[in-house]
């Protein structure tokens, strides 16, 4: 009992004086800050987390916005797709056309005739004849075509007249040897054999 009088007789003291109403209120202020530090470390950990949820959301728009973007390039690829396939079958017809062109121009043989006659008298008609200068230098132009022959035509007015002419434009001190002289018919077709020009 005595101890429990002391007790109480403290206790009363305590309070009479005023130390249990300040280490109260001081506990109190404690908590308060406290209370505040954890609130503000809570309102933190919001703002971060609202900040990162908008970041997430403009992230998440961006990446929609591309799809949109990626899909509706793919919806204009797929609308020209057809026009694309026409092209490239026109083209491909026209590639076929050109090379059947090419392959028939591979097959032309170039005729090379030279005709050194500038003034002609009347009456007077071509005549051919391959001339050669076997011999030929290497240096010289034309000398693997003047080995092999070259076609020249020379106007007469007849055969006799022209093989005369022949020997003398290329005389045979000179290295040329004159083959047989024959009549040239100059190559000539009609306006109905003319190829057809396509028009663009």
């Amino acid at each position: 009992m005595s101890d429990n009088f002391s007790i109480g007789r403290l206790w009363a003291e305590l309070y009479a004086n005023g130390t249990v109403t300040g280490a109260a209120l001081l506990f109190l202020i404690v908590i308060v800050i406290i209370f505040a530090s954890q609130l503000e470390a809570l309102f933190s950990a919001c703002r971060h987390l609202a900040a990162h949820r908008d970041q997430i959301v403009g992230l998440q728009q961006k990446i929609e916005a591309d799809a949109f973007a990626a899909l509706q390039s793919v919806k204009t690829i797929d609308q020209s797709l057809p026009d694309l396939r026409q092209s490239i079958e026109e083209l491909a017809e026209e590639y076929a056309k050109l090379d059947v062109k090419a392959t028939e121009a591979r097959k032309l043989i170039v005729r090379e005739v030279v005709i050194t006659d500038v003034f002609v008298q009347p009456g007077d008609l071509p005549y051919v004849a391959k001339v050669f200068r076997p011999h030929a230098a290497e240096d010289e132009p034309f000398a693997a075509q003047w080995r092999a022959g070259r076609e020249h035509v020379l106007y007469g007015a007849d055969k006799k007249a022209a093989a005369t002419r022949f020997s003398q434009r290329y005389p045979t001190d000179h290295g040329f040897v004159v083959g047989p002289v024959a009549v040239f018919d100059i190559p000539w077709n009609s306006p109905d054999e003319q190829p057809a020009l396509d028009r663009a």
